[in-house]
């Protein structure tokens, strides 16, 4: 049986590794390199039309009850705005998917993989995203405290 000296042990632990580590970036890159979970597709009434109420009495929906909160439902991201307004756009960023987030303090949408951003009607500010995100229809009924969005 023949021995196996430090310098040896040290070079076949060190190329062991490296395969590992290679095998994990290459994933990594074939999948698009992103953790991020691809949301879902809007569309949740008849016909695949986005139709969606949101009591702001639930807990669920509690983020949009102050200006700047907001909430992903349906492939759909809620925001209200610093000024009170309710926006509402799909949230799968145009460029690669990636879940954009609302930037409340700058009035905007901002994707955290690219650094895409876009106005609060979801059109390109800049890119990498080249097209703007799908704008849904909101209207609040301050007497039942329901938000809808529709397409």
């Amino acid at each position: 049986m023949k021995t196996m000296n430090r310098q040896e042990f040290l070079s076949r632990v060190g190329i062991g590794v490296g395969a590992i580590v290679l095998t994990h970036c290459m994933t990594a890159c074939s999948s698009g390199g992103d953790d991020t979970p691809a949301p879902s597709t809007p569309g949740t009434g008849s016909g695949g039309k986005t139709n969606l109420s949101l009591n702001l009495n639930d807990a669920a929906n509690g983020a949009l009850k102050q200006n700047g909160g907001f909430l992903y439902k349906d492939g759909v991201i809620i925001a209200r705005t610093k000024d009170g307004e309710f926006i509402a756009v799909a949230q799968a960023c145009t460029h690669q998917g990636t879940t954009v987030q609302f930037d409340a303090a700058g009035n905007r949408l901002h994707c955290p993989n690219h650094g895409s951003n876009f106005k609060i009607d979801g059109s390109v500010i800049n890119g990498p995203a080249g097209s703007p995100l799908k704008k849904f229809k909101t209207s609040f009924d301050a007497a039942t405290n329901t938000l809808k969005v529709t397409e």
